[in-house]
């Protein structure tokens, strides 16, 4: 083996330790949160750092310190998984859209990328990356089909393609374990059940989980064949390995049994079932003994598993484990969202110890304070419900509320006050943040006379009106109702769409409400005064966004912005979209009203890197300028009061602030 000693990263030199602000887009001042990961954790080959894959990029932390210290491939972001190569030299990067890359760790430069063939992009986010033992070979397989790539690791060359011969694919997503065999001639991958090819939809996909990833399939490298399918696994083979000596294959099922077959006639050889239910990562000692590694929340085990023995310690090298040699002692670390933390054990803890990370969940409605000191996002997350960030301090983590049920939106009266509107099954709440001991309005669906089919019916959504103090819900069944907080009776009740209102909106003088239905979509704008719809408003509305004196509604369509004047019932204006902005869905006005800004979805097959956040001039409709920043639809977008910032909260978890003012007027 390789020695690793000299080979330091190549880290950037930042000017500050503030993460908010590496490696931004063009027009941006901060970046809030640090992106979606997923459960991987990847250590450095000397265990000196460890990598987390993000929707933003590669992050690289400090063991010691367990602080991030750099970021790397943001060109593109949407970083799905990491791999380091045995000989530390390397680092695999892939991504959503199946592009592969490898970089010199000692350099920090790309050099070799691989994607997969055009037919198979729809369906190709990287899945694993695993590099042969040599370093010379990386194996490549992806969430959603049954191919596996082999590819010249410092070339890009591709060696061989196995299981092409379909385009069948599974849902939902399954993470494929690869094992290469000791002197890289074999190499071992999950393959389906042929037999579920019936029941595959007109689209190739398969919908039945039973037996999707159960048999284990051998290829022969060299001659480009397959030599062995094993079909004795009846649960989901979550990991692959094998011996040092090439004797031998083993696997761990998701159910925590590990079976080992010979590779001399791939007969089965051992089953152990005596390892608990947890699944099971397997990997071998140098010395050819198999272990089998077990994580969760508050252990960390690492079995051996002959004996059927546990025990909390590492192994000096174990290839398997971490595609890379790994020093004694070196900690263990995962990750959590709930809580936000990271996990690290080391040898002889009894524990974990944790620390916290800014991977923040997804934001989906954002509202800045009159004084434009705070910024408040809901969230999708389990815990973390509402966080609010110091807009005078924003390199400190924000302050985040835990509140019962989900889909919370914000939104701030004119006395500062930070209200969250949520719902939970059958009930809509309104909370005041920093005073969450008990809601400031509730409202319950009525249950009087519901009809059989409609007993399962749930609040779909909900939105509070400051200045009237009114509560308005849409169910799951079309209805729409309005709270009087105040006089706690329900002042409307009346059906308003044919099934699942998606949102509510009140206009700035709340003397409108505006709903929408999705499917279709379809959409409705309501006199808040006799609750009456006004039938010239357009139906088909994604997105939309009132004007701050409640004269104009922006409508986003799918290629299109219609601005809307609400006084005389008509369309004013048709801003056509550029084609990395279809589906215009967050729409903000600036305070002036003068500007309209607006956020895209992420379309695939437009070659998009990332997607842009746009800025309209209300009065003729030209683009002023285009912020490209969040490599994933863009979820809602608003104003600082002075108009100076805009923020935008996207579904790769984070909230970017882009600087208005070289394009808004005083």
């Amino acid at each position: 083996m390789e020695n690793n000693e000299n080979r330091s990263p190549a880290f950037t030199q930042h000017n500050n330790n503030d993460i908010t602000t590496w490696e931004l887009p063009e027009g941006a001042t901060a970046r809030l949160g640090q992106g979606r990961i997923d459960q991987s954790i990847t250590p450095s080959p000397d265990g000196k750092y460890f990598v987390v894959s993000s929707d933003i990029g590669v992050w690289w932390y400090d063991v010691s310190t367990m602080t991030p210290i750099d970021l790397w491939d943001t060109d593109r972001g949407y970083i799905s998984t990491v791999s380091f190569s045995p000989n530390s030299r390397w680092l695999a990067t892939g991504d959503g859209d199946g592009l592969v890359k490898v970089w010199d760790v000692q350099r920090g430069v790309c050099i070799s990328q691989m994607e997969r063939d055009e037919a198979e992009k729809p369906y190709h986010s990287v899945s694993r990356l695993v590099f042969s033992p040599d370093s010379q070979l990386l194996a490549v397989s992806s969430r959603r089909d049954y191919i596996l790539y082999v590819w010249n690791t410092e070339t890009g060359e591709r060696i061989a393609k196995f299981h092409d011969n379909t385009n069948y694919r599974w849902w939902p997503f399954l993470l494929r374990p690869i094992a290469f065999s000791p002197d890289r001639s074999l190499i071992a991958c999950t393959m389906p059940d042929e037999n579920l090819f019936a029941h595959a939809d007109r689209g190739g996909t398969i919908r039945t989980p039973e037996h999707s990833s159960n048999y284990i399939a051998v290829w022969n490298i060299k001659i480009g064949e397959q030599i062995a399918c094993i079909t004795e696994h009846p649960d989901f083979v979550y990991s692959l390995v094998f011996s040092p000596c090439g004797k031998f294959l083993a696997s761990g099922g998701r159910d925590g049994t590990v079976r080992v077959w010979s590779v001399i006639n791939w007969e089965l050889l051992h089953t152990f079932q005596n390892l608990g239910t947890e699944r099971k990562k397997v990997f071998y000692s140098p010395e050819g003994v198999l272990h089998a590694l077990e994580v969760s929340d508050d252990a960390f085990i690492v079995w051996d598993v002959a004996r059927g023995e546990k025990g909390n310690f590492y192994l000096e090298e174990h290839n398997s484990l971490h595609d890379a040699h790994v020093p004694k002692d070196t900690p263990f670390v995962s990750v959590s969202y709930t809580p936000r933390e990271f996990r690290k054990w080391t040898v002889g803890d009894s524990e974990p110890r944790s620390f916290p990370h800014l991977h923040t969940a997804v934001p989906f409605s954002l509202v800045f304070t009159p004084d434009g000191k705070t910024l408040a996002g809901g969230c999708w997350s389990e815990n973390e419900k509402v966080m609010l960030w110091d807009v005078t301090q924003l390199s400190s983590p924000p302050s985040s509320f835990t509140l019962p049920g989900g889909n919370y939106t914000v939104s701030a009266s004119s006395h500062g006050k930070i209200h969250a509107t949520g719902r939970d099954n059958t009930i809509a709440k309104v909370w005041e943040i920093g005073n969450t001991e008990t809601p400031i309005a509730t409202f319950t669906l009525p249950d009087e006379e519901i009809p059989l089919a409609e007993q399962e019916r749930q609040v779909s959504t909900a939105v509070f009106a400051h200045k009237s103090n009114k509560l308005a819900c849409g169910d799951s069944e079309g209805m729409l109702y309005v709270w009087d907080v105040q006089q706690q009776h329900i002042q409307h009740a009346f059906k308003a769409h044919d099934g699942w209102i998606n949102s509510l909106a009140f206009s700035p003088n709340e003397k409108l409400l505006l709903s929408i239905r999705n499917t279709g979509p379809v959409s409705q704008l309501w006199d808040v005064e006799s609750y009456e719809a006004i039938d010239t408003f357009p139906k088909k509305t994604y997105g939309f966004a009132f004007s701050p004196c409640s004269t104009l509604i922006a409508i986003g369509k799918g290629k299109e912005i219609l601005l809307w004047d609400i006084e005389h019932c008509e369309t004013v204006m048709n801003i056509p979209q550029p084609k990395d902005s279809w589906n215009p869905f967050a729409l903000a006005f600036s305070p002036c009203g003068r500007y309209l800004a607006s956020g895209a979805w992420w379309i695939r097959g437009f070659g998009i890197k990332k997607c842009p956040v746009l800025l309209w001039d209300v009065v003729s409709g030209k683009n002023i300028a285009a912020f490209r920043g969040h490599c994933s639809d863009v979820q809602c977008l608003t104003f600082s009061p002075d108009g100076t910032i805009l923020a935008s909260g996207g579904y790769d978890g984070t909230i970017l602030l882009w600087d208005m003012k070289p394009y808004i007027d005083s």
